[in-house]
């Protein structure tokens, strides 16, 4: 088995054609097809039913073609590695930090579009929250962090990347009772039911979305904030992405507080420190988010 007919096998695969193959891996077509035929020969096995109009893989090709994928991948990160040794320099993995609740299904599709085009790059991804997310560049735990405008300066570097959409919410049995007769929530009348925050710890953090009074629970993630305002132990305000199932199922409600930034939406920022000389592989990371949103909403680099 050689890799040069691995390739043309899955060029065949993807491409619907030994033709298309032929074109797409600067072949001819007799060696596409010579190529998969003495894969075929070499395991006694048929990979592709070429019967009709196209050719379609067999119940072996599919399990051979599976494997074929993972292992040129493999083969793929060791020549990157190979040469990125020849140039004295030993591949390190991107670390970045986002913020918990920014982990929306946009930035999840750039994570995964990226990954796709540098499946060699290994990613270190930790979460944090608030003005976390820039201590870690600061401490150089991470390269590059996505999260909101919290700490950000003359220090950073930033681009916008997407938009976060905050809404309040409680447990659809206490609605009623909070609202009175009115359509608006009094804060008086939250004064009583604990404002659930993330945090890190208790002290020292700059939530700018907390009523001056009442009572207040810190807890240390999303997950569980979720899940305590679902139990009816308090009211929160909560990325819409979170909470849009409960919604939807009607385990909670929208909430609308009187003199309250109850629903709201703020960009999310890609940030590196200023003065920083990134890594090859955060470089590839940061110059591939800007190509792929092609105009970004707002740039500080210049």
């Amino acid at each position: 088995m050689k890799l040069d007919q691995l390739r043309a096998f899955i060029a065949v695969v993807e491409m619907g054609s030994f033709r298309a193959a032929a074109e797409a891996i600067h072949k001819t077509q007799p060696s596409i097809s010579a190529a998969v035929k003495a894969l075929e020969g070499q395991y006694g096995i048929q990979l592709l039913d070429r019967d009709s109009y196209r050719p379609t893989l067999t119940a072996e090709g599919k399990a051979f073609f599976k494997q074929s994928k993972k292992l040129l991948l493999q083969v793929n990160q060791l020549e990157h590695l190979g040469h990125h040794l020849a140039q004295g320099t030993e591949q390190q993995p991107l670390r970045l930090c986002i913020s918990q609740m920014s982990l929306t299904e946009h930035i999840v599709g750039l994570l995964k579009a990226f990954d796709a085009e540098h499946p060699h790059i290994a990613v270190e991804l930790t979460t944090d929250h608030l003005n976390g997310v820039q201590e870690h560049l600061v401490k150089e735990k991470s390269e590059i962090a996505i999260g909101p405008s919290y700490g950000l300066d003359d220090r950073h570097v930033f681009v916008e990347v997407g938009k976060l959409e905050m809404t309040c919410v409680v447990h659809p049995d206490l609605l009623p009772t909070l609202q009175a007769s009115s359509q608006k929530v009094k804060q008086q009348a939250l004064y009583s039911l604990p404002q659930i925050l993330v945090s890190r710890s208790a002290e020292n953090q700059e939530h700018r979305f907390v009523l001056p009074t009442g009572r207040r629970w810190h807890v240390n993630d999303f997950q569980a904030k979720k899940t305590l305002v679902q139990a009816g132990m308090g009211w929160a305000r909560m990325p819409h992405y979170m909470i849009k199932d409960s919604l939807e199922e009607g385990r909670l409600v929208r909430m609308d507080v009187e003199n309250f930034s109850s629903h709201s939406q703020f960009p999310l920022f890609m940030v590196r420190l200023r003065n920083q000389t990134l890594s090859p592989e955060a470089n590839a990371f940061w110059r591939f988010i800007k190509r792929y949103l092609k105009t970004p909403i707002s740039d500080n680099e210049d």
